[in-house]
């Protein structure tokens, strides 16, 4: 970068190479004298660089009779591919007559031509500019296969230019170094002028109706006409060519249509009329004047010395004739071609694409003609501007402008542009594309080679970055230098970037308000952001990969000068600034790492890096990455990361890796009621954790999944014993302490004493030693114990509280929603009670193990029932039967059972009920933890739905637990509600009249 000395001079992008082979060289330095050879080289070479100049590119070295030649650097342009094929055809051309007319015996001098566009580095090299990149290597191996006076090019080249150039082929060439062969392709020629076929044209339908109205509407005596004005790739161009095809099938059509695209690189007079006079005639730009004069001469009532004038003008590489006479004699040629519209009910139709670019000789010309000429045309113009000078001399063209295509719109774009693609893809495809047809197209033929989206098409990027070419070197380096910030950045980060990179720190707020007037960077607070995170994304994939380097280091250590530093970015920046320790480091020392899923996407390559240099540390990540995934539901994925590290741990006799392997192995056995299992790998964890010295909140992590499931196996005494051990714990964790008793005395149906333990370890302390996940986790579980109190006032505020904590678990999250919209409904508030089901589906369908999403469903399930949605709930309870029972997740699968008994009961499906019942009865003989409130239900249903001795015995039983549990609950007003959902008043009721009979 020019301004930025400490920087590598020089940036990425993708350009165009032009390799050019001078054959016969050495037969003619064989015959010639080296003088007369050396004057024949500097002729052809010096035509050859001037044409290559006016076309914009450079002359990047000469290779003895070669030159190679590059479009794109300095100065970048979106045509770039077609001037290249421009200038060496005009090239060539030129050689054509000096070829002919050599002398008898001469050996030929000939060229072979091969284009390319691609990735490449500019830089310096000593004195010199320079450009690097395996591009070129590509171009002159196309050169070497190209025929003498021959242009090919790739498959990349000809993409761009279609429709523009004729080309034949494609030939398969194999190149050193390149894994698959290279696609080329001969150009033939330049195409008749008129529009390129732009693919599939979707949507669109409003502005095409209004251009179809407005031009029946027109009238051959005065001007009318719109001008499209739209970014790049927004459809203006397929929008005209969708016009041109109705207008085209109009019955009786017969009116001049006549079609032409303003070029930047395009230096002569009257450009655009000539091409319009061209396409009429049938003819390409490179026809010769003779040819040009004979079709001319088919024109009606037209003087012969205008039309050998007209040739002239328009003739290939003929001197212009004087401006005054040229008008004159050009707007005879065009008033004729109007006027042949005879008779027709049509207006003729004239349409100027990129019509920004017209020269100001055709400009000038048509505001003549359409002010003098008796025929006016139907004048449609189409450029990503509407300049003040086009208005000026075209008042008439009303502007329409094109916004992006609809979502349904892009979707069907995108399919039709690549009718497999997957929906994972398409989704990606759709989000980056922002509704441009462009960038749908070539977003789509990436994905379709690549398989992936991670990367930013080369055509996407030049657009982006050509639009920055009206900016001087300095801001163009500032607003590059920003693009590695993740999200936004402040003036004063700007300036200490720019003070490490050698540049003026003082052009930052210059510059800062000079891109956030022209709509580059939007202000939040002052915090700046890109506006289009597309350009945002161009600008990074420039930056050369050493300045990259640089800019994220600077970043890095703008994140560490924070007192709490966003851990996920400012590891991004030390791992983009090969940082790998500090990465690691900053990973690990997390108290929260194993719930940052945001960590799993670095990893892997952090691994890679570390595991030569630190083998120790590489395989504290693989553990960090097994505990992400299993808290992330992707149990197989887990599984795989504990194999390696089991085999390491083995390998290595490594007691910290077999203790977390252990670890891992009794929190999935738990989650999974494997209870024997949990216990055993739980013990095992325990012994070596414990010999390894193992910090405290890891070993309580593992009582008290031990105490967990003595809870489960209704073993209360043991788990008392295991909780009670927590507290011997050295230097032990305060709140996961307070977790375990709650946990407790939760289970144990102390509820209210559960929601103390809590409350008296607030989870919103600011206590430093209470992280994020703790937090999280304490907030959920006293939504549990305000559930089991039935305390919906509180139920909701305490799951607003926790969906505001953080996103660390799916289940949790869908189980928080579903509750606060029970609490909603029964405080008569129905559309936040909607907002949260819906919510609480969302994340229920995003969970992706089995046991997690029977937790949420069972809840979800629960929450309908109590809200009073008895087929809701009954769908989702059915859904979550079959993996309940099929995993024997025998707790929540009993809460299921018995809301579907209760339903059934109540429809008066009695066998339906009994059948579900007698399923639910097996859960009493494992003599595990079941449901209390579930429990009331099943022995009053036995009573009245079932026979014999266990008939006979349970409503005692149904009326002592039911006293029990609002003995639990305690407050009058929640006992209350309590009775209120469920059916549990119907209950208590029936049985009061059944205690008698009891008796």
């Amino acid at each position: 970068m020019a301004t930025t000395p400490a920087l590598k001079v020089g940036e990425r992008r993708t350009a165009t190479i032009l390799f050019a082979d001078m054959k016969g060289f050495t037969a003619l330095s064989e015959r010639m004298d080296p003088e007369e050879m050396d004057i024949l080289m500097n002729g052809l070479f010096s035509t050859f660089e001037t044409i290559i100049k006016a076309h914009g590119g450079i002359v990047e070295k000469y290779i003895g009779d070669a030159l190679v030649a590059v479009f794109g650097v300095p100065e970048l342009h979106e045509d770039d591919p077609q001037r290249a094929i421009d200038a060496a055809l005009s090239f060539l051309e030129r050689q054509a007559p000096r070829t002919a007319n050599r002398s008898q015996g001469t050996p030929a001098a000939s060229f072979r031509v091969g284009i390319h566009t691609g990735l490449v580095a500019t830089g310096t090299r000593g004195e010199f500019d320079v450009v690097t990149g395996h591009a070129m290597a590509v171009a002159q191996r196309i050169q070497a296969a190209a025929e003498p006076d021959g242009i090919l090019v790739s498959d990349a080249v000809k993409q761009r230019c279609e429709g523009y150039f004729d080309f034949a082929g494609p030939v398969s060439l194999n190149a050193k170094g390149k894994s698959e062969p290279i696609v080329a392709w001969a150009v033939k020629g330049q195409a008749l002028p008129g529009l390129r076929d732009a693919g599939p044209f979707v949507g669109r339908k409003d502005e095409l109706e209004e251009l179809l109205k407005a031009y029946i509407k027109s009238d051959p005596t005065v001007l009318t006409g719109r001008y499209l004005v739209g970014e790049a790739g927004i459809g203006k161009s397929r929008l005209a060519q969708a016009l041109v095809e109705r207008v085209r099938s109009f019955p009786e059509f017969s009116s001049p249509l006549l079609i032409a695209r303003a070029q930047n690189y395009r230096t002569g007079e009257y450009t655009v009329v000539s091409d319009l006079i061209l396409e009429r005639l049938g003819l390409d730009t490179a026809a010769p004047t003779a040819v040009v004069e004979a079709a001319l001469a088919r024109l009606p009532t037209v003087d012969k010395a205008h039309l050998r004038r007209v040739a002239l003008l328009i003739g290939a590489h003929e001197a212009n004739a004087g401006e005054a006479d040229a008008v004159l004699s050009l707007f005879e040629v065009f008033s004729s071609i109007m006027s042949g519209h005879g008779t027709g009910i049509y207006s003729p139709f004239v349409f100027i694409d990129n019509a920004q670019a017209m020269d100001r000789h055709s400009r000038d010309f048509f505001q003549y003609f359409f002010r003098n000429g008796v025929v006016k045309p139907f004048l449609l113009m189409a450029g990503r501007e509407h300049p003040q000078s086009l208005k000026d001399a075209f008042p008439e063209l009303r502007p329409l402008r094109l916004g992006p295509l609809s979502t349904g719109d892009s979707h069907a774009l995108a399919l039709a542009h690549w009718p497999e693609c997957p929906e994972i893809l398409l989704e990606a495809l759709l989000s980056h594309s922002t509704g441009n047809p462009l960038f749908i197209r070539e977003y789509a033929r990436f994905a379709r080679k690549h398989r992936d989206l991670s990367n930013l098409p080369g055509t996407i990027q030049t657009m982006f970055l050509t639009a920055l070419e009206r900016y001087d070197q300095p801001h163009r380096d500032f607003i590059k230098m920003m693009s590695p910030f993740v999200l936004n950045f402040t003036e004063d980060n700007a300036r200490l970037v720019l003070k490490a990179a050698g540049g003026d720190p003082d052009l930052a707020p210059l510059a800062i308000d000079r891109f956030l007037r022209d709509g580059i960077l939007l202000n939040c607070c002052d915090r700046y952001a890109f506006a289009l995170d597309l350009l945002k994304k161009a600008l990074y994939a420039s930056l050369l990969n050493q300045n990259k380097k640089l800019i994220h280091g600077v970043i890095a250590d703008i994140q560490l000068g924070i007192a709490r530093p966003n851990r996920p970015r400012l590891i991004h920046h030390l791992l983009k600034a090969e940082r790998w320790s500090e990465a690691s480091q900053t990973m690990l020392r997390d108290q929260d790492k194993n719930y940052r899923y945001d960590y799993l996407q670095y990893i892997d390559p952090l691994y890679r890096r570390m595991s030569r240099s630190a083998p120790d540390e590489a395989i504290q990540l693989l553990i960090l990455k097994s505990a992400l995934l299993f808290n992330a539901g992707k149990i197989d994925e887990a599984e795989q990361e504990l194999k390696r590290i089991m085999r390491f741990a083995i390998a290595q006799k490594n007691d910290n890796c077999m203790g977390f392997a252990y670890h891992m192995i009794c929190a999935h056995a738990a989650m999974s009621y494997a209870f024997q299992k949990a216990r055993f790998t739980g013990q095992k964890a325990l012994y070596y954790y414990r010999r390894t010295g193992m910090t405290p909140r890891s070993i309580q992590n593992v009582v008290r999944s031990i105490a967990w499931v003595e809870l489960q196996k209704n073993n209360f005494e043991e788990a008392r014993d295991l909780v009670d051990q927590m507290d011997k714990i050295p230097s032990k964790d305060e709140f996961e302490y307070a977790g375990a008793r709650a946990e407790f005395k939760l289970y144990s149906g102390d509820y209210r004493g559960a929601l103390e333990i809590l409350e008296d370890r607030n989870p919103q302390d600011t206590d430093t030693d209470i992280g994020m996940v703790a937090r999280f986790f304490g907030l959920d579980l006293r939504l549990k114990a305000l559930w089991q109190l039935c305390d919906f006032k509180g139920l909701g505020r305490a799951a607003r509280e926790l969906l505001g904590a953080g996103a660390l678990s799916e289940s949790v999250l869908a189980q928080a929603h579903a509750m606060a919209a029970c609490a909603a409904t029964v405080l008569n508030d129905p559309k936040a009670a909607a907002e949260g089901f819906l919510q609480a589906g969302f994340y229920a369908d995003q969970i992706r193990n089995d046991f997690d999403r029977v937790d949420a469903l069972r809840t979800l399930a629960l929450c309908h029932l109590v809200a009073g949605d008895e087929r809701k709930a009954e769908s989702i309870a059915r859904e979550a039967l079959v993996p309940a029972l099929r995993h024997s997740c025998y707790y929540p699968a009993f809460t299921i059972l018995m809301m579907l008994v209760t339903i059934e009961a109540k429809r008066g499906n009695r066998g339906e009920a009994v059948f579900l019942l007698k399923e639910a009865s097996y859960f009493f003989t494992t003599g595990l933890l079941l449901p209390y409130k579930d429990v009331i239900l099943y022995y009053y249903y036995a009573g009245t739905l079932l026979e014999g001795e266990l008939a006979a015995k349970a409503p005692a039983i149904a009326i002592k637990l039911l006293e029990d549990e609002k003995a639990r609950i305690g407050d009058p007003d929640m006992i209350a509600n309590f009775l209120s959902i469920r059916g549990f008043a119907e209950v208590q009721k029936r049985l009061s009249g059944m205690q008698g009979e009891i008796q």
